[in-house]
């Protein structure tokens, strides 16, 4: 009777403390909508946004960089690594006045914002902004590029370091690429510029601020055939070796990647033969697998359409290979990616050296890719209709939809399709014929 006396009084507490979190506002199940709403902006920032409108001018337009990995129009960040984000930079532009471009540094005092300096800019287009420590001095520098209209010209790199009251400009130079970054590792960021030249092979400067300024340590002319280098990254080019990549277009049908190093000696150095990164058009080096190590993409021609077909009807693969460290690269991925960038997939290890392409394949049609020892079938990409999608979708895995066309798959083998990993229906060969 005493037990059961207890476990009343028990429950009855409960009840009361549910019922006091409920009466008190708090919701132990909240609103599905309340939470997809969009929380309200903390004081600063809405002060640091009333601030900058209050301080444009009257027609001018807050611009984004182009380049950057960053293309936020307001960057607000901890100037001197103190733990607070006490600086604000922001670029507009007045289409109709003769200085085009222009930007603005804010100072925060407290849950306000300041205006320190308002600067004319260079060019008239913003192509990068970045905060990054090129002075080694545990403050953050601004290194801004400017461009203009004329993609065949170089740009205008400026590199200006914080004040008191304002900024002050460091360094100019051109430059078509480039990258900051600690390539020997030894704690001292250094800038990298390459430079496309007319009729002569491009140059790729390393910098170095020493002494106040900003100092020319050593250059190295690129391959000949480069016409221009399109895109250029830096990091980890294998486990323990950073490096830069460099894209390049190197013909009319052809294309190329340079991997470049500081050797022993703190020289600028080319580790891998032209010949060895040749391909029949551009692609991208990234780190493709979230592995921190920057991969380079290199088509593959799937066996069987070498010699029959135009290269506007080849279904590519692109394999990506990371330095080995001496002189060679090793494979680290395999893909087939649509030459619209409408999906990709990676295919599974157990593929590699057998999986090819059916060449009754249309690359917007269908796709069969097949074992090319045994001609088995491994997986099928579609495209339907929208009606003949609903008769289908229970089969197929949705990869994507383009104009009128949903694109779908369905697989012997799990496969990683674009950003996820979804299941995928088994495949059965009699079904999969069927529209």
């Amino acid at each position: 009777m005493r037990l059961r006396t207890k476990r009343l009084i028990h429950s009855a507490s409960l009840l009361l403390i549910l019922l006091s979190v409920m009466l008190s506002g708090c919701q132990w199940i909240q609103d599905p909508k309340s939470l997809m709403s969009v929380p309200r902006l903390p004081t600063e920032k809405a002060n640091l946004k009333s601030m900058i409108a209050s301080q444009l001018p009257e027609g001018a337009i807050l611009i984004r960089p182009t380049s950057s990995d960053d293309a936020s129009a307001i960057r607000v960040t901890d100037l001197n690594n103190d733990g607070l984000a006490d600086t604000a930079v922001v670029f507009y532009e007045t289409p109709e006045k003769e200085v085009r471009i222009h930007g603005m540094v804010f100072h925060r005092d407290g849950d306000s914002w300041r205006m320190v300096v308002d600067f004319d800019g260079e060019g008239i287009k913003l192509d990068s902004v970045e905060l990054i420590d090129i002075t080694n001095d545990s403050r953050l520098d601004l290194v801004v590029g400017y461009g203009s209209n004329d993609t065949d010209l170089n740009k205008g790199l400026v590199i200006y370091t914080f004040t008191q009251d304002g900024i002050n400009k460091l360094f100019e130079q051109p430059y078509s690429q480039f990258v900051i970054d600690d390539l020997d590792q030894n704690g001292k960021n250094q800038l990298f510029i390459v430079n496309n030249r007319r009729g002569q092979s491009p140059v790729l400067t390393a910098f170095d601020y020493q002494n106040g300024k900003m100092v020319k340590l050593n250059e190295l002319a690129m391959d000949k055939e480069v016409n221009m280098y399109i895109n250029m990254v830096s990091g980890f080019i294998s486990k323990d070796h950073k490096g830069i990549v460099m894209d390049a277009s190197a013909g009319a049908n052809y294309w190329l990647t340079n991997v470049v190093v500081l050797n022993k000696d703190k020289v600028l150095e080319q580790v891998l033969s032209d010949d060895m990164t040749l391909k029949p058009y551009f692609t991208t080096s990234a780190d493709i697998n979230g592995d921190g190590i920057i991969e380079i993409a290199m088509p593959e021609t799937p066996s069987g359409w070498d010699r029959l077909y135009e290269s506007y009807e080849i279904p590519y693969f692109t394999n990506y290979f990371q330095w080995d460290g001496s002189n060679g690269l090793k494979l680290v991925d395999k893909q087939y990616r649509d030459y619209l960038d409408r999906f990709y997939l990676t295919f599974p290890k157990s593929w590699y050296g057998r999986v090819t392409v059916d060449t009754k394949s249309k690359k917007d049609e269908i796709l069969i890719f097949v074992d090319q020892n045994t001609n088995e079938k491994l997986a099928e990409i579609r495209f339907f209709t929208p009606v003949m999608w609903d008769l289908n979708k229970e089969k197929w895995t949705y990869l994507s939809s383009f104009g009128d066309k949903i694109i779908g798959i369905i697989s012997k083998e799990p496969l990683k399709l674009n950003k996820g990993l979804p299941k995928i229906p088994e495949l059965n060969n009699n079904e999969s014929n069927s529209k």
